[in-house]
């Protein structure tokens, strides 16, 4: 055993463990953040959310995972029941791609909360509330879209393949690329001041934040997403892991202007070279 090592080991004995499982309040945080992420993506894989219209779709061939088959299925069953299934789906979806750019976040949040581990507690409790309904209510974008839309997402993608994901991608890249994005990636996650937010200040500030998060996000989430399935597994991975590093201090800038740069070229590349795009793709849930 080398030196060094051996110390260290003498160290944490002498302070009382080997390992360090103590339990303070970002610890908590982060723990919490963690375990809840979890539980959203399980109810995702394991079907545990509104999908309204699903036995019909199935019935059609669509799969769930094909561009735009839930909003499809929204619109056939066409009542509120499904809208407010659709908006509860959707949110789950948002709130399980979003936890882990917000994990770092929500941390600085809590340790700079003035108030007792209890305070802190409610106020980041609220605090995610109102971001957590903000993202919900985002489902009127796509829904939106497949109204405005010929054919719907589904449709209008099946007819027009290369021109939807090839624009898709270029629109795509063209927002990560823009002063507009670059600003608000600025400002979305910075540091925390200290603060003594109450339950309904709290809520506010969530609100808000999760506004300035769906901007940030809009042209992965809201353009891309869409046109390659919101259910396609294989595309909420990657985007979950896009939309987390741009969101590191130190490389944010440099995430969001390679992913512009890359969806812009490929969006062209479709354009120009029409190569076989099946309106589905292979990498489903």
């Amino acid at each position: 055993m080398s030196p060094d090592l051996g110390s260290l080991l003498d160290r944490e004995r002498f302070a009382g463990a080997v390992f360090d499982a103590s339990l303070d309040r970002t610890t908590a945080v982060v723990a919490a953040m963690l375990a809840l992420d979890a539980v959203w993506w399980l109810l995702l894989y394991n079907g545990d959310v509104p999908m309204p219209g699903m036995m019909w779709l199935m019935k059609q061939g669509v799969p769930m995972a094909a561009p735009g088959a839930m909003e499809l299925g929204v619109f056939h069953v066409g009542t509120l029941d499904a809208v407010v299934g659709y908006v509860s789906m959707w949110g789950v979806m948002m709130w399980a791609m979003m936890y882990p750019a917000m994990t770092r976040f929500t941390r600085e949040y809590a340790a700079s909360h003035r108030g007792s581990d209890a305070d802190a507690a409610l106020a980041l409790a609220s605090f995610l509330t109102g971001y957590l309904l903000v993202w919900a209510l985002s489902a009127v974008v796509p829904l939106a879209l497949h109204a405005a839309l010929p054919g719907g997402i589904y449709g209008f993608t099946e007819s027009h393949t290369t021109l939807a994901l090839g624009g898709a991608l270029v629109l795509t890249g063209l927002y990560q690329l823009s002063p507009f994005k670059q600003s608000l990636l600025r400002t979305c996650c910075h540091e925390v001041e200290r603060h003594a937010d109450g339950i309904a200040r709290a809520f506010e500030e969530g609100a808000d934040h999760g506004l300035r998060c769906v901007l940030v996000c809009f042209g992965p989430f809201f353009v891309l997403m869409p046109f390659f399935g919101e259910m396609n597994f294989f595309w909420m991975v990657a985007l979950t892991a896009v939309v987390t590093m741009e969101r590191l201090p130190s490389w944010g800038r440099e995430i969001a202007v390679s992913t512009g740069l890359v969806s812009l070229v490929a969006g062209l590349a479709v354009w120009l070279l029409g190569p076989d795009l099946p309106v589905t793709f292979t990498m489903a849930m």
